[in-house]
C-alpha cells in the first residue's frame, strides 16, 4: 500500500518517540516531511514521458502545460503512437524556459507528436493537496530518517530562543539531528549513483564519429 502524509507521519513520530505529539506538533512534523521531500525530488526526480502535440507549424513548442516539469531529458521527434519508429529519433533540442527548440533540419509541422521525457517532483498524497504518491516504496524509510533530523533540527532551533532551557538539550538534538541527515543524504547519493548507472548509454541525440555523416532524410 502506497504512503500517504498520515502514515509517514504516524512513523516519524515513532522515530523520535512522540506518538502522542507532546514536543513536535503535526504540522512541525509536516514541514519536516515536505522538506525531506523536495531533497529527495531534487536528487532523485520522478522520471514522466508524456506526448506532446505541435499546435502549429515552426521549432518552437510551448512547454506551459507541463506542470511540475523540472528538467526536458530526452525528445522522440517525430513519434507515432500508433506504429512507434525503430529506432526512435532522438531529436536535438534546447529548453529555454516554457519554450522547446526542436534542433532538427526539417522544420517540425503541426500535428506532429514529440513524445518528452522530463523530470518532476515526488508527491505524497495528503501533502500540499496532493491524491497520489509518487515516492517509491523503497524510498519511505529514507524520508522517514530525514523528515526526523530536520524535526530534531527544528525543535533544537525553537529551544535554543527559549529561557531556562537546558543547553544539553539543545545539544543533544542538534547532533541527532544532524546525524540523522547525514544519513539521508548519503541514501540521496546512494540513489543518485543508481539513476547515473542506470542511465549512462543512454544518449539524447544520434552520436557521430569523424567517418559518419547525418542522414538528411533522417530528420
Amino acid at each position: 500500500m502506497a504512503a500517504t502524509l498520515s502514515t509517514l507521519r504516524d512513523r516519524v513520530e515513532a522515530t523520535l518517540q512522540d506518538a502522542a505529539n507532546v514536543r513536535w506538533a503535526t504540522s512541525d512534523l509536516d514541514e519536516a516531511i515536505r522538506r525531506a521531500l523536495e531533497e529527495f525530488s531534487s536528487a532523485c526526480p520522478r522520471e514522466v514521458v508524456v506526448p506532446v502535440t505541435l499546435t502549429a507549424d515552426g521549432r518552437e513548442v510551448d512547454l506551459s502545460a507541463l506542470t511540475g516539469r523540472l528538467q526536458v531529458t530526452r525528445v522522440w521527434f517525430p513519434y507515432t503512437a500508433a506504429d512507434p519508429e525503430h529506432p526512435p529519433r532522438w531529436a536535438p533540442f534546447e529548453v529555454w524556459g516554457d519554450t522547446l527548440y526542436l534542433d532538427t533540419a526539417d522544420e517540425p509541422q503541426a500535428g506532429e507528436v514529440a513524445r518528452l521525457w522530463h523530470t518532476a517532483p515526488h508527491t505524497l498524497d495528503g501533502l500540499d493537496g496532493a491524491t497520489a504518491t509518487t515516492l517509491p516504496a523503497d524510498a519511505e524509510g529514507l524520508i522517514v530518517g530525514g523528515a526526523a533530523g530536520q524535526a530534531a533540527l527544528q525543535r533544537a532551533v525553537e529551544l535554543s530562543e527559549s529561557l531556562n532551557v537546558d543547553a544539553d538539550v539543545v545539544e543533544r538534538l542538534t547532533i541527532y539531528g544532524r546525524a540523522r541527515l547525514d544519513e539521508f543524504r548519503a541514501g540521496l547519493r546512494a540513489c543518485q549513483r543508481q539513476g547515473a548507472a542506470r542511465d549512462s548509454g543512454v544518449s539524447g541525440a544520434p552520436r557521430l564519429d569523424r567517418w559518419d555523416e547525418r542522414d538528411p532524410e533522417r530528420w
